[in-house]
């Protein structure tokens, strides 16, 4: 025989149950959020949104231009239309971005409202 039997391993627990318990651990207790610290976050949050949307518009503004140039250089008139709604979509998506961050600012100011009181 090449291979001898595998033969099952019989493993005896002698150690006797335990009784467990919980222990009481004392923790510090937890300190409460500071409501003034929370507000003050969310309008950071809050500002950095703003950023990150003035780059958007930044950067469709820069689209924008490029578009409106080959708008003006199209000699193909279906081509200029495609241009054209593509300057059209572009307008929107800043508007949109625009109210975006009015919504934004105007839930700042109300934040830095209640910082103030």
């Amino acid at each position: 025989m090449l291979n001898n039997p595998i033969q099952p391993v019989m493993y005896n627990n002698t150690q006797p149950a335990q009784n467990v318990q919980p222990q009481n651990v004392s923790q510090p207790a937890m300190q409460q959020p500071d409501n003034k610290a929370i507000l003050r976050e969310q309008s950071m949050a809050i500002s950095s949104d703003v950023s990150a949307e003035y780059g958007a518009i930044a950067r469709l503004n820069d689209i924008l231009v490029n578009l409106a140039q080959s708008v003006k250089n199209e000699k193909d008139p279906e081509q200029k239309k495609v241009l054209e709604a593509r300057v059209n979509t572009i307008n929107q998506m800043i508007l949109q971005r625009e109210m975006k961050i009015n919504q934004m600012e105007m839930a700042r100011a109300q934040i830095d409202a209640q910082l103030k009181a």
